[in-house]
């Protein structure tokens, strides 16, 4: 099975951001903390970066092993790392469903790319940082 690179890891974390302090990044939003963590965190949550850092490469494995299998068409090392940043951001089921997948998986890597620009939403609203974010991935 593959595994995120460097580069992968640094754009998960550029995108995401550090937040030491449990906060909710858009209105009805889950209580965040660290480079995206949701799972068991409440507000008045801590974290320094260094655990942060850690949490993030065991957060991460349940997402590549998802773009792994869902890949019928092995991705290279820089579609694997974008696919990864894409299902860490908007979850496992909507990756498996995801125009991203599906045209990656029948060797459609142009229409690949244009369908990140897709997933720029969040609760229906256009976020500047998730455009940002997909172009970059894409």
């Amino acid at each position: 099975m593959m595994k995120l690179s460097k580069q992968g890891l640094a754009l998960i974390k550029e995108f995401e951001g550090f937040r030491a302090r449990a906060y909710v990044p858009v209105p009805n939003d889950k209580i965040t903390i660290g480079y995206g963590f949701t799972h068991g965190v409440k507000m008045g949550d801590v974290m320094t970066r260094a655990e942060a850092d850690a949490r993030l490469i065991e957060e991460l494995r349940p997402y590549e092993t998802a773009v792994w299998q869902a890949s019928t068409n092995k991705p290279n090392q820089n579609e694997f790392d974008a696919m990864t940043s894409l299902c860490y951001n908007i979850g496992t089921a909507g990756f498996s469903r995801s125009t991203v997948l599906k045209a990656h998986n029948r060797g459609d890597h142009q229409a690949a790319a244009r369908a990140f620009a897709l997933w720029n939403k969040s609760s229906g609203k256009v976020y500047a940082g998730l455009t940002r974010r997909r172009a970059k991935e894409a």
